[in-house]
């Protein structure tokens, strides 16, 4: 468990080392919950818990002030503890998501620290006293990131039993709601991203990307056959894959290339439109002038 608790430590403090660095988007559950599995030993868990909490938390971005959930310290978090417990989404979810909400709070509180520094950093450039000015920046840069190395250290070394036990309490009905939850909660996060990008000349492609993986990716066929046993019939339903496209779906497809072309040809036309407004002002302005 030492060596657990000191792996998510170093993946906590590393991710929010590559986030102050630069905007990498390293950071992200994509690959910072892979790289915490393969550390861990569940490389597979590792990139299944990664994409399913990516989704998760896929809208939460950044935006001018406005602070998001910690989805990093919450994504680790969470996939740490369903990896030691071996535990499902559903419980990464449920751990992840106040955990992420805990985590700006905790976060808010270091900048306000980092900030009370500002008064300092001015006195020692007024005093050109740049030696002292790099030994407080990098003071400040290492203690920011020891104080979220121990955070994840403790954490994980002290709290698993701990989360074990809370997990273990959890009625049935509770397990159940939550399991509901973690398939709604990826279907949330691309409706909030979706928000911010839909637009009608948007729509055409995203439909024909959901045709496309759903037809070529997951295209199935459903056949029932009558099983009967000694009391009973029983309906059995087997599903096999196929590459054969049905008419419905080559409609489908078709309506969305249908709609592309329609696009384009609209944005053509109000192109044209426009120049022509262009053009007929510089011909009345040299006229103008002309006169």
């Amino acid at each position: 468990m030492l060596m657990n608790a000191l792996i998510v430590g170093f993946v906590l403090a590393f991710a929010k080392f590559i986030d102050w660095w630069g905007n990498t988007m390293l950071s992200r559950p994509i690959f910072i919950v892979a790289l915490l599995g393969a550390l861990l030993g569940h490389p597979t868990e590792g990139i299944i818990l990664a994409a399913q909490l990516e989704l998760v938390f896929l809208g939460n971005v950044s935006l001018g002030g406005v602070m998001p959930t910690d989805f990093t310290m919450g994504a680790i978090f969470g996939g740490a503890f369903a990896m030691l417990l071996g535990e499902d989404l559903a419980t990464a979810v449920m751990l992840a998501v106040p955990l992420a909400a805990l985590g700006t709070l905790l976060y808010s509180a270091m900048k306000v620290v980092v900030t009370a520094l500002v008064p300092k950093f001015e006195q020692l450039t007024r005093n050109k006293k740049l030696g002292s000015f790099k030994a407080l920046w990098i003071a400040q840069f290492a203690m920011f990131h020891i104080c979220y190395f121990l955070l994840g250290f403790l954490c994980v070394l002290l709290g698993t039993d701990v989360i074990q036990a809370f997990v273990e309490v959890i009625p049935d009905w509770v397990q159940a709601s939550m399991t509901v939850a973690s398939t709604m909660l990826p279907a949330l996060g691309m409706a909030l991203l979706m928000k911010s990008l839909w637009s009608k000349e948007v729509c055409p492609y995203y439909f024909l990307g959901f045709g496309l993986g759903a037809f070529f990716l997951y295209n199935a066929t459903t056949a029932g056959t009558i099983t009967e046993a000694a009391q009973d019939a029983a309906i059995q339903l087997t599903t096999t894959t196929t590459k054969i496209l049905s008419l419905t779906q080559i409609a489908f497809l078709g309506a969305i290339i249908a709609a592309l072309v329609i696009f384009s040809e609209l944005r053509k036309i109000k192109e044209k439109e426009s120049m022509k407004i262009a053009a007929k002002t510089m011909d009345e302005s040299e006229d103008f002038f002309n006169d």
